[in-house]
């Protein structure tokens, strides 16, 4: 064999046994015990947004909208409806609130506040000719001087800390891009680090296990985390010390911040949040000094990675909790779900259990127990709630009815109907104890919930408020509120 052909032939063996290792250590890293607990936690919230529900509100948080409407024709003087509706749009930073009167279909009244990341504005013709509003790049500019600078003591002027969030607003909105998307990042981030240094300090255990949920049988691999005080003090004291020096989460918590509070300075709710992180750090070695036990069992389905059902064990002090949550197989589509935590100590057992009927195209049938347990068998004081919901999708039928702890029965009715993007909710009954509540029919409440709904566009020239004298700003105050009173008169005098 001429050298060459060797040569190759040992390259294509060292090649191939590189492949080979690069596969072996792959399934040993994805084996970890902390690797397939995140993974199983990554897979079962993916799992969770695909619920209809959660769906729905993800969509309607980015670009749709939720209405509510009546008909108030017995509280009014003529068939009057009344609908408020609000638009949001987190991805875009857009959005806005309206309300609509309407007397015989014919519009009395139509308020609209709408908003995006550059500008907000008010418009109501009924009230007011024109639009009024705020450019949030000229705040900095036309605030101070203005008749809401608390230096001009006008009736208008705001808090010193209200004036300085609205100085800020700009920056603030300008930040809010992505915001919802970088909190669940970071979140992600910090769930897959607390796993890691749980697993790094705890005694790490592992078996298999084959558990029933809603009638359906699931092989699992069950990892086993069990940890005293001390080496629960190790993983906190690691996770806060990457916090306290996590620059990402800093900008993080001064963009969630900037949003939170008229009262409060950014800078005074981070260092709130930071003087906190230094407490725990202070006052770990207390934690040492406690007789503390802690067993996790992660139940992780073996096909699918899903986490099926998490159990836990606190011993604190010889006083034990048992806590335990049940996820089935994957959470979109499990026939039953729970929450169950017992107090050994006083022998106090609650528990939420979610359980499925049929959700198929025809029907949603399912129902929610609250049940509590105090005391031994011999002076037990049980208690439990119940709430059912039917939904015939074809006929469109809705009721829920919730049962309290007297057997009391209050029961919804209405209509639920799906038409494209919309869901569509009309409430025709109440009834307590079998005795319906008048005026519920005629009210005709209804809900619409729509997935893809865009916001009106903010009007391109306005009326800056910032920019009014005092008399004028007046003038608009009263012409708002008198004609608000004025419609009032009419209506519900």
């Amino acid at each position: 064999m001429d050298k060459k052909k060797r040569v190759l032939i040992i390259g294509g063996s060292a090649g191939a046994a590189a492949l080979v290792a690069l596969i072996v250590v792959t399934i040993v890293l994805a084996n970890r015990p902390s690797a397939l607990i995140v993974r199983g936690l990554v897979n079962t919230i993916s799992d969770a947004k695909r619920i209809e529900v959660f769906d729905v509100a993800d969509d309607v948080a980015n670009g749709g909208s939720i209405a509510v409407s009546a008909n108030l024709d017995k509280f009014a003087t003529d068939d009057v409806t009344v609908e408020a509706k609000l638009y949001t749009d987190l991805d875009n930073v857009k959005g806005g609130y309206e309300m609509t009167v309407a007397e015989d279909d014919e519009t009395v009244l139509q308020a609209r506040v709408l908003y995006n990341e550059d500008k907000f504005a008010f418009t109501c013709p009924e009230l007011v000719d024109g639009a009024y509003g705020v450019n949030y790049k000229n705040l900095q500019k036309n605030l101070p001087g203005s008749i809401f600078d608390p230096d001009e003591e006008t009736d208008y002027s705001l808090t010193e800390e209200q004036f300085d969030y609205f100085l800020n607003l700009k920056e603030t909105v300008k930040d809010n891009k992505n915001l919802e998307r970088d909190i669940d990042n970071m979140g992600n981030k910090y769930r897959k680090l607390i796993v890691e240094k749980l697993v790094k300090y705890a005694e790490v255990g592992r078996s298999s296990k084959t558990i029933t949920v809603g009638g359906e049988k699931i092989p699992c691999t069950v990892v086993s985390l069990s940890l005293d005080q001390d080496a629960l003090a190790l993983a906190i004291t690691d996770v806060v010390e990457y916090a306290q020096e996590d620059k990402d989460l800093e900008k993080l918590l001064g963009r969630v911040a900037a949003n939170g509070s008229y009262y409060d300075e950014p800078d005074e709710i981070i260092d709130e949040f930071y003087d906190s992180l230094d407490d725990i750090l202070d006052n770990i070695d207390n934690l040492t000094e406690e007789d503390i036990d802690i067993t996790l069992d992660f139940y992780i389905t073996s096909s699918g990675r899903r986490i099926a059902q998490v159990d836990a064990e606190f011993d604190i002090d010889n006083e034990e909790t048992e806590f335990s949550i049940v996820l089935g197989k994957n959470v979109s589509t499990s026939k039953e779900m729970s929450i169950t935590a017992k107090n050994k100590k006083y022998n106090e057992t609650y528990s939420i259990v979610y359980s499925v009927k049929e959700n198929s195209s025809k029907l949603y049938e399912a129902e929610i127990k609250i049940s509590s347990k105090r005391g031994d068998s011999s002076s037990a004081r049980d208690s439990e709630q119940k709430i059912s919901i039917e939904w015939d999708k074809k006929t469109s039928d809705f009721e829920l009815e919730y049962k309290d702890q007297w057997d009391e029965k209050t029961t919804f009715k209405g209509t639920l109907t799906q038409k494209g993007d919309k869901y569509i909710f009309v409430l025709t009954n109440i009834k307590t104890n079998g005795n319906a509540i008048p005026s519920v029919k005629s009210l005709e409440l209804t809900i619409t919930i729509d997935r893809n709904d865009p916001a009106p566009s903010v009007p391109g020239g306005f009326t800056d408020i910032t920019r009014m004298e005092n008399r004028e700003f007046k003038h608009l105050s009263e012409d708002i509120s008198d004609g608000i009173q004025d419609l009032w008169d009419e209506y519900f005098d």
